[in-house]
């Protein structure tokens, strides 16, 4: 059975993945491809430079409790500059983030990774999501796909400038259905996408996080919707962006056998197995950029045991 692993974006959130990951290493369960966007992207790069679950556990509790050691808030800068209509300045500066992934991920041993390592970050010129593999992810790649816009500097690959993949593609899935993926593991960042049901909005705060919690997961209900109704993958090939990744997959041709296969009624196109495995309650919008000793081991111990509770029949 081919499986793949899907990490969303969520910010200081992606802890809950290393909680998850635990589990999933307990279990044995080893992915053939594992596709991230944003703080997923970085996590999944970790995991592909052969981090173990202690050494990813260490970086969230150690490097990065603290917002000093992920970035530098530049209010001042970023006010003033905003004000007199002068060039932008992003609101923070990553270079602390930068340094400490480099640090960390050892980009050689990426390479060599047997488990299929692809992240995204979208192409500030097109609006396009692009996706890139371990063969050819840089700290420029990284840094690209976890660019937040307007909050963090976007960054260039290739001569060309890059945003954060969430915006386009936070739930980054369509890699793994286009390599016909039988069970896909998603990991997501927040409740909402899952099954469960969520509290009734009833201030204009609650009202404004149901919103920012829905544009985390839109582009993977989009996906889905495309999966069920086009009930097969050539359709979805026929939307997809005009990314390298996607190119070199050879869309064209694995779209025509795909039709050829429809054609013949002995062989129907069978769907994937996709699970889902979410925080157990809305997190609250300052979760996002909360890089807490605190936050950081709730979440992960919030992973593990949602992992446990929705795939203990499963895996």
């Amino acid at each position: 059975m081919k499986r793949a692993l899907i990490l969303s974006g969520g910010g200081s959130r992606g802890s809950f993945q290393v909680g998850v990951w635990k589990y999933l290493q307990e279990k044995n369960w080893s992915p053939d491809m594992i596709c991230g966007s944003s703080i997923g992207a970085i996590n999944a790069v970790a995991i592909g430079s052969g981090m173990t679950v202690e050494q990813m556990t260490n970086i969230w509790t150690r490097s990065v409790s603290g917002r000093q050691k992920i970035y530098k808030l530049q209010l001042l800068d970023f006010m003033a500059n905003a004000l007199i209509r002068r060039r932008w300045i992003p609101l923070m500066d990553t270079t602390p983030l930068k340094n400490m992934l480099q640090s960390s991920i050892d980009f050689k041993k990426l390479k060599r990774s047997r488990t299929e390592i692809i992240i995204s970050a979208v192409n500030i010129n097109t609006a396009a999501p692009e996706f890139f593999t371990q063969n050819e992810i840089t700290i420029d790649h990284l840094m690209a796909s976890s660019a937040m816009p307007i909050i963090f500097s976007p960054h260039k690959i290739d001569g060309i400038l890059y945003w954060d993949g969430g915006i386009m593609a936070n739930i980054p899935l369509l890699p793994a259905l286009i390599k016909e993926m039988e069970e896909i593991i998603v990991v997501l960042l927040s409740p909402v996408g899952h099954e469960m049901r969520l509290p009734e909005p009833k201030r204009l705060m609650d009202a404004g996080e149901h919103l920012m919690e829905q544009s985390l997961v839109s582009s993977y209900q989009n996906t889905l919707m495309g999966q069920i109704i086009g009930d097969s993958k050539s359709r979805i090939n026929a939307i997809l962006p005009d990314s390298s990744y996607l190119r070199r997959t050879n869309i064209k041709n694995l779209a025509k056998n795909i039709e050829q296969n429809n054609a013949d009624e002995k062989q129907e196109h069978k769907l994937p197995k996709i699970i889902t495995i979410a925080p157990s309650k809305m997190l609250g919008i300052p979760s996002l950029l909360n890089f807490t000793l605190k936050q950081a081991n709730a979440l992960m111990a919030d992973g593990y045991q949602n992992a446990y509770n929705q795939l203990k029949d499963i895996v």
